[in-house]
């Protein structure tokens, strides 16, 4: 996927996880785009994700605010990703 100023790369995402699961947990208070979950070989979740934001300030406070957060009982990592 494309990186850029608003594009946040996330990392220890649980296997199982969705692209709701995604927008939820960043909930209504950040404009979340477009989420890409990256998969392996085998077709399935690696772990990693993409989520595009409708600004780069949203994104900013994103890296901010959740990183480290949790997504049931894994914490997750964000990136900026340029």
């Amino acid at each position: 996927p494309a990186g850029g100023p608003n594009v946040i790369k996330m990392r220890g995402l649980p296997y199982r996880v969705s692209e709701r699961d995604i927008e939820d947990f960043f909930g209504r208070s950040y404009d979340v785009r477009g989420v890409f979950i990256s998969v392996g070989h085998d077709g399935r979740p690696n772990g990693e994700a993409w989520a595009t934001f409708g600004s780069t300030d949203d994104a900013t406070r994103a890296l901010q605010e959740k990183n480290r957060a949790s997504i049931g009982s894994r914490y997750v990592e964000l990136f900026a990703s340029h």
